[in-house]
């Protein structure tokens, strides 16, 4: 029997922001609306708010905050949230914010401390490294994040934990010793119709044009990103160097969407005589333009929960290229259409699983592969796996 053939449901869901017309929260609004239309009464909490709700299925709620200083942040949103939420009896709480009221967590992004971890492991400047590590051990906000996580962990009122990756899980009951029995992995999920191969034949010339690429025959990685230095864009360059050094017969284009500091970069392109070979346009509007344009989605990140971006890509019909340290590798069965790379940090090791791919043909047939693996991470099924661990903690459980 379907979820939705059972009992509706009283839901709240709780964000820190709920702003999808800007492109943040694209996922939650699909939620809200599809829970909505099938027949539940759906309440969003968040602390900052679009203006323009009016006739849409569910009820959007603005949680009031001290925005500063950001340690004040995170104290106003725990004990305001739960202001909010307690004696209104619903059924589900799903948190994706920090709130003692929640019977469903899921932190999308991730494990505090697993993150931090990499963020410094990102780190080659030993200056820069010594200088944020004592930011961030001696800010009070640090401390405040990591204990409320440990006090949510433990919380009595957590019924259950929904992991957008079995690298979370792992990092969950690592970090937190939390029961296994008590996470389901709800693996993220992509409009599979907006990003698409079929995209290519609608705008791969047109947006290569736009970005001055005339000949067919350029090979076009694509990294997308804001957080450059997390992301591996530095390791990204270094590779594009060791191939355009070992593969003479080919044209190499790098393609980097998104915002971050680029100064550093461009020299660091200068110094390794690729500038002319990486393109920083910026932030862009419509992705899967981009998709449809490249050759090869590659993200070497040394942290990520579950890259969206890998995912569109993958369902763009993009070999992709990653890292180990991406819960959204989970979705690369095999190197016939994507490759997971163990050290982020390693240039060599990312030319080569990207050298992998210069054969036009090897690159067709991979992008069919890629293709085929995301069929199955549809937002329906999203959707559905959500309403099941929706209906486990409600006590109504799925026929």
């Amino acid at each position: 029997m379907k979820t939705d053939e059972k009992k509706p449901l009283k839901i709240a869901l709780l964000l820190d922001k709920f702003l999808p017309s800007r492109g943040g929260e694209r996922y939650f609004s699909f939620l809200s609306e599809a829970l909505a239309k099938r027949g539940h009464e759906v309440h969003v909490f968040a602390t900052e708010v679009e203006d323009r709700y009016e006739g849409l299925p569910y009820r959007v709620h603005l949680i009031p905050i001290r925005k500063y200083p950001r340690w004040l942040r995170i104290v106003s949103f725990w004990r305001n949230s739960a202001r909010m939420l307690k004696d209104q009896d619903f059924d589900v709480i799903h948190g994706v914010a920090q709130s003692r009221m929640v019977n469903v967590l899921n932190p999308h992004g991730g494990v505090e401390r697993a993150y931090l971890k990499q963020e410094f492991a990102s780190i080659n400047n030993p200056i820069y490294y010594a200088f944020k590590y004592l930011k961030r051990y001696a800010s009070v906000r640090h401390y405040l994040e990591v204990g409320l996580q440990q006090r949510l962990y433990e919380s009595e009122n957590l019924k259950k934990v929904i992991a957008i990756s079995t690298m979370v899980k792992r990092d969950i009951i690592e970090h937190y010793h939390f029961p296994e029995e008590k996470i389901s992995v709800v693996f993220n999920a992509v409009d599979l119709d907006r990003f698409n191969p079929r995209n290519r034949s609608l705008y791969r010339e047109k947006k290569r044009t736009e970005l001055g690429i005339t000949d067919d025959r350029v090979i076009l990685l694509l990294f997308a990103g804001n957080n450059y230095r997390l992301k591996g864009l530095e390791t990204l360059i270094k590779a594009l160097a060791s191939l355009k050094c070992n593969f003479p017969g080919y044209d190499f284009r790098l393609l980097v969407a998104g915002r971050g500091h680029v100064h550093r970069y461009k020299a660091l392109s200068g110094r390794l005589g690729v500038s002319e070979n990486v393109l920083f346009p910026g932030a862009l509007e419509g992705m899967e333009q981009c998709y449809a344009a490249a050759d090869i989605y590659v993200h070497p990140t040394f942290y990520d929960s579950c890259s969206l971006t890998v995912l569109e890509a993958l369902a763009s019909g993009l070999p992709v290229v990653t890292s180990r340290f991406n819960g959204a590798a989970d979705a690369i069965a095999s190197r016939e259409g994507g490759w997971v790379i163990n050290d982020p940090g390693s240039a060599s090791e990312l030319a080569e699983a990207i050298s992998f791919y210069i054969d036009e043909e090897r690159r067709s047939r991979a992008g069919a592969v890629a293709r085929s693996w995301m069929e199955r991470y549809s937002l329906e099924r999203n959707l559905e796996e959500t309403l099941a661990v929706y209906y486990e903690v409600a006590g109504r459980a799925v026929k």
